[in-house]
């Protein structure tokens, strides 16, 4: 028996697959989005030969579907095989899990860019996972219209399981898509077609957007956004307040370094850069989100200073040798990720280096500044939000 191990935990969950033929354990199951397409590989046929050229696996968060294209059609595949993500925190589970499995690092790549055209081209097969709350409605057709690039190995096959097909993706696919299937399998839809009429990159609708922002007293700024960046083409409200809060309220002194995490398109130190070119700030841009790199890095572009982009989900940075961290975390139900935010910025910062911090609350956030050793220097309310500023 085949076997995938995607976890150490005592007590695993073990699924068996492929009528017993490959076993895959994990801490909670695979979702059903990658069983489904597991389910679909012992009868792909992609061309005549039956060869499966460069495969791409989009929408992974465990690596297992391409593992199992390996172990079970292993004698068909034509690689590299590439499984791509948009964000930093996946790329590192997916290598893990690659390198744990001992998947060849000749055959497997995990990449995160998003011009994912360039891989489409050279493949025959492509394997979506379309989870719900993974990606925006415009980001998934942005990715699709980039998957419909003309081919350079024949007919390209493209299998989508998703949660929840949007209308409009699904008129997409079909207008340049042949022999389309679409079908119910228990809670997803599985949508399968071949790309007979592909889109030029000239033909290919652009969806970076640019905005306008600015703060009081200086000239605003336009900046630009790609889709899945967060507050793709508008400023964040938050960040806009923390950038005025810490504007009007931190004394800086010439060539402070400051730590913007999760930039986003980087607007809150870009905003201080410019309101500020005296001080000569020293500003890195941390994000674990694709798209919120590639904007920030072509922001940068139009507004130069010393910078550095730091694509990465593990609060990267040279220990105590920041005096502003910026903090503007995102929140998914609980404050997991605000306190890893906290927490990196005790690590990161100077002894007396402020942090500000944007919340829709107080209370929460200064019981969490408290724990890492913060003082809360004072509370600012603006724009609907609660800017908090403490000294480590």
């Amino acid at each position: 028996m085949l076997t995938i191990s995607l976890t150490r935990h005592p007590h695993a969950r073990k699924e068996l697959l492929l009528e017993k033929q490959l076993r895959v354990v994990s801490r909670s199951g695979l979702n059903p989005t990658e069983l489904a397409l597991i389910q679909r590989l012992p009868s792909l046929q992609v061309n005549v030969s039956g060869k499966l050229t460069a495969p791409l696996f989009l929408g992974g968060r465990t690596g297992a579907l391409a593992m199992a294209l390996w172990l079970t059609r292993g004698n068909d595949l034509q690689g590299p095989c590439r499984v791509h993500t948009f964000d930093a925190h996946t790329q590192k589970i997916l290598q893990r899990n690659l390198d744990e499995n001992r998947a060849p690092s000749s055959l497997f790549s995990v990449e995160t860019t998003l011009a994912v055209e360039t891989f489409a081209a050279e493949s025959n097969l492509v394997f979506w996972q379309m989870t719900k709350g993974d990606g925006t409605a415009e980001r998934d057709l942005d990715t699709l219209e980039r998957l419909l690039c003309p081919s350079t190995v024949g007919p390209r096959q493209i299998l989508v399981a998703a949660d929840e097909l949007n209308e409009t993706f699904l008129k997409r696919f079909k207008k340049h898509c042949s022999h389309v299937t679409v079908r119910r399998e228990g809670t997803i839809s599985l949508l399968v077609g071949v790309v007979t009429s592909p889109l030029s990159n000239e033909d290919r609708a652009s969806r970076r957007a640019t905005f306008e922002v600015s703060i009081k007293g200086h000239d605003p700024l336009t900046l630009v956004t790609y889709p899945g960046c967060f507050c793709h083409r508008r400023a964040d409200m938050g960040g806009l307040a923390l950038t005025e809060v810490v504007a009007e309220n931190v004394g800086f002194e010439k060539g402070d370094r400051v730590m913007d995490m999760g930039c986003g398109c980087g607007m809150d130190g870009i905003l201080l850069a410019m309101a500020f070119p005296e001080k000569k700030l020293r500003i890195d841009y941390q994000d674990s989100n694709a798209a919120a790199i590639l904007s920030t890095q072509e922001n940068l572009v139009a507004y130069p200073h010393e910078a550095r982009v730091i694509f990465s989900a593990e609060g990267e940075g040279k220990p105590k040798s920041y005096d502003l961290f910026l903090a503007n975390p995102p929140y998914f139900g609980d404050w997991r990720i605000a306190e890893f935010f906290v927490q990196t910025a005790a690590k990161l910062l100077k002894k007396g280096g402020l942090i500000a911090f944007v919340s829709k609350r107080e209370g929460k956030p200064t019981e969490l500044l408290e724990a890492a050793g913060f003082t809360l220097l004072n509370t600012f309310q603006r724009r609907g939000y609660t800017i908090l500023l403490a000294v480590l």
